[in-house]
């Protein structure tokens, strides 16, 4: 038997180092939409040792807007991908031998661990360096909001690479916003957190590597900025200096409900930094409301006005045509006058000053086709060469039929689903790992929505309520945990409750504090999956369980114990949602290599 340890690439002596790009098999562009699409990668035996910790995606990725085209009726706003950066768009992997016969590694809602790593595992500077090599997006201090609202890395307008700036134009001849012209392509450079890409030297010439990608659908990691929905951040959004009507004739507000005066242009305050155009997060030909800026509950039941074209008898919300600077304020001229009207489905309340504006181009569409496209699809791998009398010995070892040992970090889901109406929740892991290291569990939120509500955040999980943001939505339904209210967790392992007394997350579930003995056990648990928790600060926004089995890098053999999750939510408040529980076991897998075949020991 020829045991190698968990050895990287520091560890041996590197005789030379080289890139080699390996093209998707199926083509080199794809166009991704509501449902998934599937890439391949085959990795020859040819190359030898893989340099996983330095192996990665490389693609140009561009978010196509759907029904394109210099009209009003096109509703342009702008979009990014998720502030996580283009890895999101990685939603399942698997890892074959170069056979196919041998799943070496499989991770199941994998976005759901770049979005945990991107919140925890994060810091300004590594936060900046996804920026600039996988598409992630930071908060900019230009864009700031100035009535109090949390920071956010989705209002950024000048450096955001997802679309252009208004400095650099995107108007047709008509001073149209040209959807089509509005994005940019970005070149991407994403990190596979994979246990064969992973810190080690994975051994290819003995087995080859054929590896196999979901693409997440469009919607699902695509967004809308904060500083234009109406349910995240809402505070941060443009808001009222004044009415006019066409003739420059100033409006007295508040104007009521049923007031018959015509607007034609709204005269923006400079709060949330809304003093040059570079920092207005709307477009020509945005279709756009008025709320209150100040009601926390106007986003749960809708409250904005009633907008409609003058003589028009239904709700159609009100459309910029321009967008000017007069006198130090930014106006936004409508294309044609609209009135407050009576409250109809649902809408209708007086406007004052002070109000915010927010985008209903995505919210209130019929529909909403977004896609992405994925260009030049390449998994670059860095491939080590190693002294020749090293690499003769493991093939001498091989075909003598000894069997190649080593060990690599990997994890595997675990799924459970939970409904909204059960307080007193008990679900089993199957678990069946020998070297298991801790346990993340995500209750995700899994509500159907329809694109126009994932792009917009419009509906989706509350995460909070407050005198800062106002409504806080979540911009990742599905994607990150929530707490939605629960009281308490313990788990079950071998027939004993761990820890002695259940872990209080009662101060979280009033949306005003923090669990010190819940964030002590969530530490533990990221630092022994090897994510280092640099930050907490979206312990709301991607609340998570965690349960760590050993101290000091030990691990605890799982096989043949039962391991359960009790969850008591027993607040006052009813859970929302119902949950899609996503359990990440973090283990050490052994891979056995042996006349040609891989042979894996969870």
């Amino acid at each position: 038997m020829y045991k190698m340890s968990y050895w990287t690439p520091e560890d041996v002596v590197q005789i030379e180092e080289k890139q080699i790009s390996i093209p998707a098999e199926l083509g080199l562009t794809y166009v991704v939409g509501q449902t998934e699409r599937k890439v391949q990668f085959d990795v020859p035996p040819s190359v030898k040792f893989i340099d996983g910790k330095n192996s990665y995606l490389e693609f140009d990725m561009k978010i196509n807007y759907p029904n394109l085209g210099a009209d009003f009726d096109s509703r342009p706003t702008r979009l990014q991908c998720d502030p996580a950066g283009a890895g999101m768009i990685c939603r399942n992997i698997r890892i074959y031998d170069g056979g196919r016969g041998n799943l070496i590694e499989e991770i199941n809602e994998y976005n759901q661990l770049v979005a945990l790593r991107s919140d925890y595992d994060t810091d300004h500077s590594k936060q900046a360096t996804k920026t600039l090599m996988e598409g992630g997006t930071n908060y900019n201090s230009r864009t700031q909001g100035t009535d109090g609202n949390t920071k956010t890395n989705m209002a950024d307008l000048q450096t955001n690479p997802w679309f252009k700036a208004v400095s650099e134009g995107a108007k047709d001849e008509n001073n149209l916003y040209v959807c089509d012209d509005q994005f940019n392509v970005v070149h991407c450079c994403v990190p596979l957190h994979t246990g064969v890409f992973t810190g080690s030297l994975y051994p290819n010439l003995l087995t080859g590597l054929y590896i196999e990608i979901d693409l997440a659908p469009a919607p699902r990691i695509i967004r809308q900025l904060d500083s234009v929905v109406e349910g995240r951040r809402r505070t941060l959004n443009p808001k009222i200096g004044r009415l006019l009507q066409a003739d420059g004739t100033a409006i007295v507000l508040p104007l009521a409900a049923a007031d018959p005066t015509e607007i034609k242009i709204i005269e923006l305050a400079t709060a949330n930094s809304q003093t040059t155009i570079d920092n207005l997060p709307f477009v020509v030909g945005e279709v756009i409301n008025i709320n209150s800026a100040t009601a926390t509950d106007a986003g749960r039941a809708t409250d904005a006005a009633n907008l409609q074209a003058v003589g028009g008898a239904v709700y159609t919300g009100a459309i910029i045509k321009e967008i000017n600077v007069v006198a130090g304020n930014i106006q936004l001229t409508l294309n044609a006058s609209v009135v407050n009207a009576a409250a109809g489905g649902g809408r209708g309340r007086n406007i004052a000053a002070g109000d915010c504006l927010f985008s209903v181009s995505v919210q209130e569409a019929a529909s909403m086709d977004i896609t992405y496209t994925i260009s030049d699809l390449n998994l670059v791998i860095n491939e080590v060469g190693l002294d020749s009398r090293y690499e003769s010995s493991m093939l001498q070892k091989a075909r003598d039929g000894s069997a190649i040992e080593f060990d690599v970090h990997s994890v595997t889901n675990y799924k459970n689903s939970m409904l909204a109406s059960e307080r007193q929740a008990s679900f089993l892991i199957h678990a069946n790992n020998h070297k298991a290291k801790s346990i993340i569990v995500l209750p995700t939120d899994s509500t159907v929505y329809t694109n126009q509500a994932l792009l917009s955040s419009q509906g989706t999980y509350e995460v909070t309520a407050d005198e800062m943001d106002m409504v806080l939505n979540s911009a990742r339904p599905g994607l990150t945990g929530c707490c939605d209210f629960l009281s308490s967790v313990q788990y079950q392992l071998n027939g004993k409750l761990v820890p002695s007394r259940p872990v209080s997350t009662r101060k979280i579930a009033t949306r005003k504090s923090i669990d010190a003995f819940h964030v002590f056990e969530l530490e533990k648990s990221l630092a022994n999956a090897g994510i280092t928790p640099h930050s907490f600060k979206e312990f709301m926004g991607n609340f998570v369980l965690g349960r760590g089995f050993a101290v000091n890098s030990g691990v605890l053999d799982l096989r043949d114990k039962d391991l359960s999750v009790q969850l008591n939510y027993s607040e006052s408040t009813a859970p929302t949602k119902n949950k899609m529980m996503s359990s990440f076991v973090f283990h050490v897998r052994r891979l056995m290599i042996k006349n040609g075949g891989v042979s894996v020991q969870m």
